[in-house]
This record gives C-alpha cells, sequence and structure tokens, in this order.
C-alpha cells in the first residue's frame, strides 16, 4: 500500500487502520456479531480485520459498506516522490478494449434485472453492445464514429460499458442525468474516490453491486481491483459485493 503511495481512506498516516476499524464499529453501536450479520460473513472473520487485518477484500469491502465507510482508499502525503498512480489516468489508457467473454460474463451477471432500453456509451469494437440481448432497446455511442455521448440526450433504462477511465466522471455524471442504471467496468479505486462517491448522494444514486473481476492478463497489471459496478438511482443501501468466477487471458 505504502510503496504504491496509498493508504486506507478512514486511518491517517501512521495509525492503525485495523484498531480504528474497531472503534468505527462500537461508535456505531455493532456487536462484532452484528457487524458479521450485516455484512455477510463470520464473526471470527470480523475479529481477524481487527486484529491484523486478515480477510480477503470482497469481506473488507462489505465489512466497510456496513459501517458506512465511503472512502477506502487515499494517496499519501509523500513529498518529493511521485506516486505510481498519476493524480489523473492518461487518455492513452482509455484505448484498452474489453475482451467479449469479459463483456459477455458482465452481461450474464446482471441479466436477469436488465429490461427496456439499454445503451453503450462508448462501443469501441463492440463487445459490450454486441452482447446486449437482442429483445432490448439498444442503442450506442462511439465518438470515434462522430457519435459523442455527451451529446446523447434520450433517455434510457441501462447504460453499460467499460467508459474512458480520464474521463470517468464525466461519463457518469452525464449517464445519470439519462438512465436509472449504469454498470461502469473500472478499478474500484477511481469508482470510490470521495469525489465520486459525492457525486452519486447529489444525483440520488448508490452503489447496489460491486462485481468484483481479474484484470484481464491482456491488460496493463496496475494492481488495483477491478469491478463491474452498479450505480442504482434511489439505492441508500450496503454495497453488495460479489466476485466473477472468470479469468480472462
Amino acid at each position: 500500500m505504502k510503496a504504491l503511495g496509498l493508504g486506507w481512506g478512514w486511518a491517517r498516516q501512521g495509525e492503525d487502520a485495523a484498531a480504528l476499524l474497531a472503534a468505527r464499529r462500537r461508535k456505531k453501536g455493532f456487536s462484532q456479531a452484528a457487524l458479521a450479520e450485516k455484512a455477510g460473513c463470520s464473526r471470527p472473520t470480523i475479529i481477524a480485520l481487527e486484529r491484523d487485518f486478515s480477510g480477503s477484500v470482497s469481506i473488507l469491502l462489505s465489512v466497510l459498506a456496513a459501517l458506512g465507510v465511503r472512502q477506502v482508499l487515499r494517496a499519501l502525503d509523500m513529498p518529493g516522490r511521485a506516486g505510481l498512480v498519476p493524480v489523473t489516468n492518461a487518455p492513452v489508457r482509455d484505448l484498452v478494449m474489453t475482451p467479449a467473454p469479459l463483456a459477455a460474463a458482465v452481461i450474464a451477471h446482471f441479466a436477469e434485472q436488465i429490461s427496456g432500453s439499454i445503451l453503450d456509451p462508448a462501443r469501441g469494437q463492440g463487445a459490450f453492445f454486441d452482447q446486449f440481448p437482442s429483445l432490448l432497446q439498444r442503442r450506442w455511442c462511439e465518438v470515434s464514429e462522430g457519435k459523442d455521448f455527451h451529446a446523447w440526450s434520450e433517455p434510457v433504462d441501462w447504460i453499460v460499458t467499460n467508459p474512458p477511465w480520464s474521463r470517468l466522471r464525466d461519463f457518469t455524471l452525464h449517464a445519470m442525468n439519462l438512465a436509472p442504471n449504469i454498470i461502469w467496468l473500472a478499478p474500484i479505486v477511481n469508482l470510490t474516490t470521495k469525489a465520486r462517491l459525492r457525486d452519486l448522494d447529489e444525483y440520488g444514486f448508490g452503489i447496489a453491486e460491486l462485481l468484483l473481476i481479474e484484470t484481464p492478463k491482456c491488460w496493463p497489471q496496475s494492481g488495483f481491483q477491478l469491478a463491474a459496478a452498479h450505480l442504482k438511482k434511489g439505492h441508500q443501501g450496503a454495497w453488495q459485493v460479489s466476485r466473477l468466477g472468470l479469468v480472462v487471458k
């Protein structure tokens, strides 16, 4: 974590993040058993997290969501040293295309919920768009083909794609004006910054689910957890965290 210039969002540099997690639980009035039930894990798992931070990323995210922790990671103040993760994403990284099997698996995971009209705002080579069920009203944008998403004004029921990460905020703000359901494929760290979560609150959205995904082997390996995030209008509950059982080479 420190080598990447990152720290836990709820703990200042040098503080014991595990102990602070326990303190936050007590402040919320949860017993370890009650928190375990709310987060969908066992009491021994909570004990391990509070003792030495043992546990999986998915369980940690569930616990943090149950405790109302919004900022999972933050940049450390490291004078004189450039972090390994840039402050903003380089636009050149936006050209990484989604493997078709991954797009198909993401669509299949959410298929029972998806209905009505659906828009791929950054179609690229069609990885997501081509997987949209034919019974839906399918729409697409692709700036390289003269159809800029930011010029799109027709409301739809769903917006689903791997958005350009350097423009994630712009895409999200516009998408929230168009659809009550958004699924973005992006690193969790990009999706859960303080500013992104504040935007969701202001527009009446919440994170309904984080589908954890192994980064495709053909993509640059950053070390950050990739997820398909379901942003849902009106959602105020805990984040559901699940894992996609697929490794794309």
